[in-house]
């Protein structure tokens, strides 16, 4: 189901949209740290849609994400073949509340409605973006360097990993980043990038 077309902040969430998110949710996954697992949440929206419809609702309403379901529990996974006793050896693994995990994928949503209706995204772009992943990217790339070589031409590939870039972003830069694009940034999701 696609958000609405009109995307005003004030607009509420539907149930079409919440429905959308719990059926692609997977039900064999661990419960987070709160002991909410996915199967349970399916089940209250199942039995009362009204329930979490007006929870979801109300946090927009008063442009509150609440707090305790941005916090979570990081949970450490060694790498296999690399230094115990080195911190960069081990990738967290976060775990987060079930219930702003949803809260945050109804906004995700909507603002990649947005991106793809306004055009904002460059066509390349293959990270962050519905159906398209890390596999396509690579599969463009050596398509590329394969025409080159059909055309005996030269190619020359330059590729950049930055250390650590999700740990050094900015939330102000992302703000400002939608501003910029004039897209409708509602202040619940402005809440949500604050801590």
């Amino acid at each position: 189901m696609q958000p609405q077309q009109t995307l005003l902040e004030e607009e509420k969430f539907s149930q079409q949209e919440i429905y959308g998110i719990l059926k692609n949710i997977p039900n064999g996954k661990a419960p987070e740290y709160d002991g909410i697992d996915n199967i349970i949440v399916k089940v209250i929206f199942n039995s009362f849609p009204s329930l979490l419809l007006d929870f979801f609702n109300k946090c927009l309403e008063l442009k509150c994400f609440p707090d305790p379901l941005k916090i979570g529990l990081a949970m450490l996974f060694h790498k296999t073949g690399k230094d115990e006793h080195n911190i960069k050896s081990y990738r967290p693994i976060p775990l987060l509340p079930t219930l702003g995990k949803l809260i945050e994928e109804l906004l995700l949503q909507r603002f990649n409605f947005q991106l793809k209706t306004k055009k904002t995204q460059h066509p390349l772009q293959y990270v962050f973006r519905e159906s398209l992943s890390a596999e396509d990217a690579l599969l463009h790339v050596t398509s590329l360097l394969e025409q080159a070589r059909r055309q005996e031409k030269h190619a020359v590939l330059i590729s950049l990993d930055i250390s650590g870039a999700f740990d050094i972003l900015q939330y102000s830069s992302i703000r400002d980043r939608f501003a910029s694009l004039s897209l409708s940034f509602p202040t619940l999701a402005k809440r949500f990038l604050t801590h």
